[in-house]
């Protein structure tokens, strides 16, 4: 039932988008020239301007073989809505394997709020990377769960074909691989996040992994196989790209950008509101909010970046929030630090409460978001796309639908007005008279 919900969305969606915004849109206007050019096999033909890998155009290239895609604005997009029936059907395994005493009702709900993620869907309607990315990503994920680490390593190597940092997120689950062989030959205990009080506990589990790894290295590198060609590929792309950018580098300069990391706890415990909410925060000690505040201020302090095009493209929300909050007073930054740590500690305890959650699981996650994130100068909701998935398939459904509901009925309220906003108020801009800017993510 929530599929065939969940198909309507896409249908009702795409077509809505399709009548009103026949014509290539934004970023569009670099990535369907680029894959018509690989429809018509002309591999040797690249934008320069375009800064992600060929991933997305191939997909649409091997569609092209069939006779109702044309090549055309209408079937490109299309690939996205193939990606996005893919999504529901990993996200509802990984849920399944993750969570199997959980009802079923419950579990079919939570995969229909996470596929209808408002900030991912409303991007399966265009012909951008995001839908390919986060599919592939996520059956690395559910791969190596199933410990079919041959597939998982192809599909890993396939999501670096949409999104370049995609790699931190392949290396991480080739770490989940690797503990999970090692804990399955009995060479490593495992250890639930929520044992580890101390950060000598932490260091100690840390060296043992590494330990048992180094020990047994011949067999994980057999076993892992695609994944190590995978890692050493692309070390060898960033040498020979000279970085990790294609196309045009001089805007995606790399930087230490830690609020992002407080952008993105604000951003899922928001988007997860429903969910967390039911946690008890308990009482940390003064110490504890003392140094927290103490490191959020130095970031927001030293760290905080604007980037130009935060600055100078009005249509994407963030401008909005960065202008009306954080310009607003030289304060803000500073102002927001309470929010901040309130839901980091929601994002803490929420995986604590009741999870059997590896403490190596959430360390490499925490990892593999910072240095997502943080070397990224600018302030976009869809870099939080994955970490906001792979959180909320660990924190799992409620067996009371009802804060699903609730979430869904967020979900869907955010999407008509996003949709609302996208196609019937766009607006003109002095320096392109006659060109309709519209409002996105």
């Amino acid at each position: 039932m929530s599929f065939a919900v969940y198909l309507a969305f896409l249908a009702a969606t795409a077509a809505i988008f399709q009548h009103h915004v026949p014509l290539p849109y934004m970023d569009e206007i670099f990535h369907i020239p680029q894959a018509q050019q690989y429809c018509q096999n002309r591999f040797d033909i690249w934008d320069p301007m375009i800064t992600t890998p060929p991933g997305l155009y191939l997909a649409s290239r091997i569609l092209v073989t069939l006779p109702w895609f044309a090549c055309d604005t209408r079937t490109l997009r299309a690939t996205n809505l193939v990606f996005a029936s893919a999504i529901y059907a990993v996200l509802a395994q990984l849920i399944k394997l993750h969570h199997p005493t959980v009802p079923a009702s419950a579990r079919q709900l939570y995969t229909l709020a996470l596929a209808c993620f408002p900030v991912l869907s409303f991007f399966y309607f265009l012909y951008y990377t995001d839908a390919g990315s986060t599919l592939f990503v996520l059956a690395t994920y559910l791969r190596v769960k199933q410990r079919h680490y041959l597939s998982a390593g192809l599909f890993g190597i396939v999501s670096l074909l949409f999104r370049q940092t995609n790699v931190i997120w392949v290396v991480f689950c080739t770490a989940l691989a690797a503990m999970d062989i090692l804990q399955a030959r009995g060479k490593l205990q495992p250890v639930l996040y929520k044992d580890v009080t101390t950060p000598f506990q932490a260091i100690k589990v840390m060296l043992e992994f590494v330990a048992a790894a180094l020990k047994d290295l011949p067999t994980l590198c057999c076993q892992l196989s695609v994944f190590v060609s995978a890692i050493l590929g692309f070390a060898a792309f960033l040498v020979w790209n000279q970085g990790i950018v294609l196309g045009d580098k001089s805007n995606h300069v790399a930087g230490l950008h830690f609020p992002q990391l407080m952008y993105l706890s604000s951003f899922i415990s928001f988007f997860a509101g429903p969910w967390i909410l039911e946690f008890p925060l308990g009482y940390p000690s003064i110490k504890w909010i003392i140094a927290s505040t103490i490191v959020m201020a130095y970031f927001a302090w030293n760290h905080t970046y604007e980037h130009p095009f935060l600055l100078s493209d009005n249509r994407h929300y963030t401008f909005y929030i960065w202008r009306k909050i954080y310009k607003l007073h030289a304060s803000a930054r500073y102002l927001l630090i309470p929010a901040y740590y309130v839901s980091g500690e929601y994002l803490f305890v929420s995986l604590l409460s009741g999870r059997n959650v590896s403490f190596l699981f959430a360390l490499g996650f925490y990892m593999a978001a910072l240095l997502t994130l943080v070397p990224s100068p600018l302030l976009e909701f869809r870099y939080y796309i994955i970490p906001f998935l792979f959180y909320c398939i660990q924190l799992g459904p409620p067996a009371d639908t009802r804060r699903t509901t609730l979430v869904l009925a967020m979900y869907f309220a955010l999407h008509l007005v996003t949709v609302y906003l996208f196609i019937y108020r766009p607006f003109e801009w002095p320096s392109e008279p006659g060109m309709k800017q519209r409002f996105m993510w």
